[in-house]
């Protein structure tokens, strides 16, 4: 009835199902999606699910796969719900091409030209992408005000903030019979200059009556080849080979003058990570079944970050350094089916890197090995036809961001951060419980409670006079999250269907500054999606209602306490579908010009024995926009 275009659009619409493209880590075990493509995960780590999904057209998809269970073959990698994209095997040609845009209340038009092709046959295929893009984020006008500790009014600005986004990004992915298996291969290139023009124009304090600016451009490239043989052996094993590779060169550039005092800061890294993983799985097929394998990654930065203060050099430490790692994860799963209703997954990880940092303007040398073992425990029932609940309890160890180890700057944000070479992965005991529960027709609810006693919380603590990243101890997770999908039809609406998707959290570790109790650093005490459609077959046509709820964090700094707060973000769309060849898109983004602020009380020293010298209000509200695409395929 809805007449999709591509594998996403049909992926959006399995209920209960919610696409999670991994996290952005070292290695591939930890950033694999819950997507598959003909039961296997698309090699790359480059591009996103979505844009995998998006080049698939529908009319090349067989069915949509919702695995809750065990399947033969497949590599969960963890993941307890995965949705497999089955193609057909058969042969066809598609090309299509999509010209799409943003209009904006002050004539600003970012237009976008996106072409794609796929060709395929019984036994494989490839398909290509080209993406020329321009975009804007949230960009508008409001206010940014001061206050000394006895509240009086010191300073005020109207702001002006203007955000313009250009990139490009090619993809070619292929798969084909090879050496009694099939080998899948992967290839994309993409291009990103992203800038933040913020104006600001005082009509009280010290600089009254003059203006000030700040420039932010960050300008990114990066490349990825990856390829993944597998072969099935009879019906009781299948072998699987990766090899992944990906690179990624980031230069920073950033200007102010405030009232005639200038500051500039530039950075220039460069990413390189390279893995080969291996992995072999027996299905349970009914009783006992097992999975193992290993993986060997190599990862490097070389960042190197220069800071000028009123045209003085300003002194960065860990300003010029290499970053390297070499990392080993060797694992293995039992999967036990124990009643057809009941099944158990027991999984022992063994993970050892070697991480050394080169200080290259004095030649000086620092390494750390770490060796960590992470069990995991999981447990699904499935009670009866409509529910099934699932338990999971899980060591999982997070991987150190080599970003951390340098010295960086915001002069948009208005911050200096230390690098800091002594770092400590953060481990938690993941314990999880989820209960989910099918009616209607394919109507879903999922309801899950989780805690996480974490240990080495990554937070903030001081070098020196400046704030970086360090461990600060242990700390606590609890969260309670809502997935809902519910049709509407029993109520009369034919073709209408709501989804919500929340997360609730609470966290505490102990303030290194102050020694009381707070949240973790950035951690939102509430994330979450709303989205409602409308199918109208005798129209041709689907109408969308999207929010994106603004998350509150805080920001707990050594000399400053910073929270930021965003409106929801809401969109209206209409979709126009006339035939399979054509479709039709018209939205109405961000109709409630969303408010965004950041309030900051900054001190003179640290929060626990300074003075403090200002607190500031900075808020604006971004401006709606239109946007148009149409695509022919």
């Amino acid at each position: 009835d809805a007449n999709p275009a591509t594998a996403l659009d049909m992926v959006q619409r399995v209920p209960g199902f919610t696409i999670d493209g991994g996290d952005a880590v070292r290695g591939y075990a930890g950033g694999a999606g819950n997507v598959l493509i003909d039961g296997a995960r698309p090699s790359t780590k480059n591009i996103t699910l979505t844009a995998v999904l998006q080049a698939i057209p529908a009319s090349q998809v067989e069915r949509i796969e919702l695995i809750r269970g065990e399947r033969p073959g497949i590599d969960r990698q963890g993941a307890q719900l995965l949705v497999n994209v089955v193609r057909k095997q058969e042969q066809s040609a598609t090309r299509s091409y999509t010209l799409s845009g943003y209009a904006y209340p002050d004539g600003i038009v970012r237009p976008s030209l996106r072409f794609e092709t796929s060709r395929r046959t019984g036994s494989g295929g490839w398909e290509g992408s080209l993406l020329l893009s321009t975009n804007q984020d949230e960009s508008g006008t409001g206010t940014r005000l001061r206050r000394d500790a006895q509240g009086q009014e010191i300073e005020r600005a109207d702001i002006a903030i203007d955000s313009p986004i250009k990139g490009g990004e090619a993809r070619l992915a292929g798969d084909f019979p090879f050496a009694g298996g099939t080998l899948r291969g992967n290839g994309s290139l993409t291009y990103q200059d992203y800038r933040t023009r913020e104006r600001l124009s005082f009509a009280t304090g010290p600089f009254g009556g003059t203006g000030a600016r700040i420039d932010d451009r960050i300008e990114t490239v990066s490349g990825e080849l990856g390829a993944e043989w597998t072969r099935q052996f009879g019906k009781a094993l299948t072998s699987k080979v990766l090899l992944l590779g990906t690179r990624k060169d980031t230069a920073i550039r950033s200007a102010s003058d405030e009232g005639g005092v200038t500051s500039d800061f530039a950075s220039d890294s460069l990413a390189d990570e390279r893995i080969l993983r291996i992995a072999l799985d027996r299905p349970s097929d009914g009783g006992l079944g097992w999975e193992a394998g290993g993986e060997i990654a190599y990862n490097s930065l070389g960042s190197r970050a220069g800071l000028t203060l009123d045209g003085l050099p300003f002194a960065l430490p860990n300003s010029n350094v290499i970053i390297t790692e070499w990392r080993g994860d060797l694992f293995g799963r039992i999967k036990w089916q124990l009643t057809p209703a009941f099944q158990a997954e027991g999984t022992i990880r063994a993970e050892q890197s070697a991480l050394r940092q080169r200080d290259r303007s004095n030649g000086e040398s620092y390494g750390r090995d770490f060796t960590y073992v992470k069990p995991k425990l999981a447990l699904q029932w499935d009670i009866g036809a409509r529910d099934q609940l699932r338990l999971r309890a899980e060591r999982e160890v997070s991987q150190l961001d080599f970003s951390d180890f340098a010295s960086t700057a915001s002069l948009i944000e208005g911050t200096i951060d230390a690098g800091n070479a002594d770092l400590k992965p953060e481990t938690a005991w993941i314990l999880e419980a989820a209960w989910e529960r099918r009616f209607i027709r394919d109507g879903a609810v999922t309801m899950t409670l989780r805690h996480d006693r974490i240990d080495n919380v990554l937070d903030r603590v001081a070098i020196g006079t400046l704030d970086a990243p360090g461990n600060i101890g242990r700390g606590t997770v609890n969260a309670a999250a809502l997935g809902l999908s519910w049709p509407l039809d029993s109520l009369g609406l034919q073709g209408g269907r709501v989804n919500f998707d929340g997360e609730w959290r609470h966290s505490t570790v102990r303030d290194p500054i102050t020694g009381n109790k707070r949240s973790i650093t950035a951690k939102a005490p509430f994330a979450g999606e709303f989205h409602a459609t409308l199918d109208r077959p005798e129209l041709k046509s689907t109408f969308t209602l999207d929010v994106y709820f603004g998350q509150e964090l805080t920001y707990s700094r050594i000399d400053e306490v910073r929270r930021t707060s965003a409106q929801p973000y809401v969109s209206l769309k209409w979709t126009y579908r006339p035939n399979t060849r054509l479709t039709l898109e018209a939205s109405a983004e961000n109709i409630l010009s969303r408010r965004r602020e950041r309030d900051r009380s900054l001190y003179d020293g640290p929060r626990n024995s300074g003075d403090l010298l200002f607190e500031e209000s900075r808020s604006f509200r971004s401006r709606p926009g239109l946007f148009l695409s149409l695509r022919y395929q």
